[in-house]
């Protein structure tokens, strides 16, 4: 893999996205998507004895980027912080909601990711079963701290994350939408609900996550694609069969430089998803 992008095929890095992070590196984002994809990847912060979200380590990054409040989120469903979970960092002029995504350790978001039955939106169209369950939990916490926001408002997360974060999006006002492997959410005319909507939706390379659930079980994708290539460089909707070479070529590779490494994910289609590599690309244009 030629590439002057960092890369981690690390397993820790997919699996546990906080573990390793060091976030802000280069300062002050330069913009809201290198913002949102930093604190995509801050949802995960947990504490080490729960699935419970680390709140003084989440408070002490976002004070580090001028946030002066911060709202959090969890599920009322289970037990020992189990279930979803999300944030809402506030200053005056700017608020981020950040939702985090599938703990692989929490049977309940591996739940509500596998229930792929479409059902009514009350906005339009059918969605993702799991995926509104989920955000139905958090939903009446978030609607009412919104009512005191000020300033842009916008909405973002990885994976589970970034699709209730879309879900959110079409039903509550925002400024913008930025999403990071994020599955498909719901059928076409669930995606003509967020018509006006201005959304980011980027996808790496071979992430597996963000080409599913399949289009034949009645899915539709969010828009076209800010699409990061083998060498992580980002293309605003390329053409499809320039991205279907992309990831012929990228996984061949990968099979020769990581899939054999202990410690490393066996298949880049799992290894593209992990939050880090959305960071490095998105970081860099």
């Amino acid at each position: 893999m030629s590439r002057t992008i960092p890369y981690s095929a690390d397993r820790d890095d997919l699996f546990y996205p906080c573990k390793r992070a060091e976030f802000f590196q280069s300062g002050a984002p330069s913009s809201d998507a290198v913002l949102c994809v930093e604190l995509a990847r801050l949802a995960y912060c947990r504490l080490s004895e729960s699935f419970g979200l680390d709140r003084d380590r989440i408070r002490k990054v976002l004070g580090k980027v001028g946030f002066t409040g911060c709202h959090f989120f969890e599920s009322p469903r289970t037990t020992n912080g189990r279930g979803v979970h999300a944030f809402i960092a506030l200053r005056q002029d700017l608020s981020v909601v950040s939702f985090r995504g599938t703990d692989k350790d929490d049977p309940s978001d591996l739940g509500d990711d596998i229930d792929l039955r479409l059902i009514p939106w009350s906005k339009g169209g059918r969605v993702h079963c799991g995926f509104s369950g989920a955000l139905g939990q958090l939903f009446p916490e978030i609607q009412n701290a919104l009512q005191d926001v000020t300033g842009r408002l916008l909405f973002t997360g990885h994976s589970l994350g970034a699709a209730m974060a879309t879900l959110l999006a079409s039903l509550q006002p925002s400024a913008a939408l930025y999403t990071f492997g994020c599955p498909r959410v719901g059928d076409e005319a669930f995606v003509s609900t967020l018509f006006g909507v201005a959304h980011s939706r980027y996808v790496d390379c071979c992430d597996l996550v963000a080409r599913v659930p399949p289009r034949c079980f009645g899915y539709a994708d969010l828009g076209p694609p800010l699409y990061i290539d083998r060498e992580g460089k980002v293309h605003q909707d390329p053409p499809e069969d320039f991205i279907t070479t992309d990831r012929i070529i990228a996984a061949g590779e990968y099979l020769e430089q990581y899939a054999w490494r202990i410690g490393d994910v066996s298949v880049r289609e799992l290894a593209d998803h992990a939050p880090v590599n959305y960071v490095y690309a998105v970081r860099q244009g």
